[in-house]
């Protein structure tokens, strides 16, 4: 394993700038998520780490060693790079254990030596008996499972994942995600996931990137980029959130549409409120920090539920994330209350 460190990198195709200007850390062992919407510069990041891209500008270190430059390029496959493409990407002629054995190095090592590290890793991703198995005869799970028992049989620095569980069912993908994460940390290895998928980051990473535009618009625990994001935008990229008109006044107290202002209306400086919908509670009864609704929908998932509320005072409608049994329905007359932060983001 190995630490990575990223340095003013540059990415141009052509007269387009794909990653700008961008830096990044991340200890031994670490696992990081790099999460964006298409086109934001997360797979070619991933792929001039890898060393696939040469950039244009910036430095990529892995340690102390110098693997990328402008001017000068380690190659691919003197990185220590194990790299897990989508959907596996198995040798569709080569059998479970050759695919695994295929970056082992016949010269370095022995004949027994290669059959006990594809034992091994069968054993490391429960697949022992599939030795033969041809990638055909196997499961999508499965051959993910098999592409990152590849990457990890030639003891990695890093192992590098491109949206790997895209094309898995929603059961299976979770399934898959926590086996593969335990396996990146028994083994320690340093990772990066690339993923489109917020609840992925969040699960997987003790780090989540978070990219806009080939630049990083926040990075820190999953913790801290859900319950602290920087902006309404990095906001809705981590999870639910309502995005309000609001106003913060010279005496500290913020107005939205569920934040009801009382006494005398200062000056202030208008902006965004931005909410998550757990963290507004529902009730019956009014209060001096309620404001009046009706729910209009519920959608039920089994644990929770999210209701649509419509506001009394404005007719702006909010979602509330509430957990089962549901207590509501349709046409109900509910009280709305924040109990949480507000995040204020004032307008430019």
């Amino acid at each position: 394993m190995t630490s990575l460190d990223i340095a003013h990198l540059e990415v141009s195709f052509g007269s387009k700038k794909v990653i700008d200007d961008l830096s990044l850390s991340l200890k031994e062992g670490e696992i990081a998520a790099l999460l964006g919407p298409s086109g934001c510069g997360k797979t070619t990041l991933l792929r001039a780490i890898a060393g696939l891209i040469q950039p244009n500008s910036g430095t990529i270190r892995f340690g102390a060693q110098l693997v990328g430059l402008s001017s000068v390029v380690l190659p691919p496959h003197r990185r220590g790079i194990g790299y897990v493409p989508q959907q596996g990407a198995l040798f569709p002629h080569l059998s479970v254990a050759k695919n695994i054995a295929f970056g082992l190095d016949k010269k370095s090592h022995s004949k027994a030596e290669i059959e006990k590290i594809v034992s091994e890793m069968l054993e490391l991703i429960s697949m022992t008996g599939f030795e033969e198995s041809q990638p055909s005869e196997i499961s999508g799970g499965q051959q993910t499972r098999v592409a990152l028992a590849r990457a990890l049989a030639v003891k990695p620095k890093m192992v590098l994942l491109d949206e790997p569980f895209s094309a898995l069912d929603a059961q299976l993908r979770g399934e898959l995600r926590s086996d593969v994460v335990s396996l990146l940390r028994a083994a320690g290895t340093t990772a990066i996931l690339v993923t489109h998928d917020r609840e992925e980051a969040l699960v997987s990473a003790d780090r989540v990137v978070l990219m806009r535009d080939g630049k990083i618009a926040q990075h820190g625990t999953p913790e801290e980029v859900y319950e602290h994001p920087v902006s309404p935008t990095v906001a809705m990229s981590t999870g639910d959130a309502l995005v309000l008109a609001g106003v913060r006044y010279a005496d500290g107290r913020t107005s939205s549409a569920v934040h009801p202002l009382t006494g005398e209306a200062l000056s202030g400086e208008i902006g965004e409120v931005v909410i998550r919908p757990e963290e507004l509670h529902l009730s019956t009864t009014a209060s001096s920090n309620s404001v009046e609704g009706t729910v209009v929908k519920i959608d039920y998932y089994g644990h929770d539920a999210m209701l649509e509320v419509k506001l009394q005072k404005n007719s702006q409608s909010i979602n509330v994330r509430i957990a089962a049994p549901v207590d509501f329905v349709v046409g109900s007359v509910v009280h709305v209350q924040h109990s949480g932060p507000i995040r204020f983001f004032a307008k430019n």
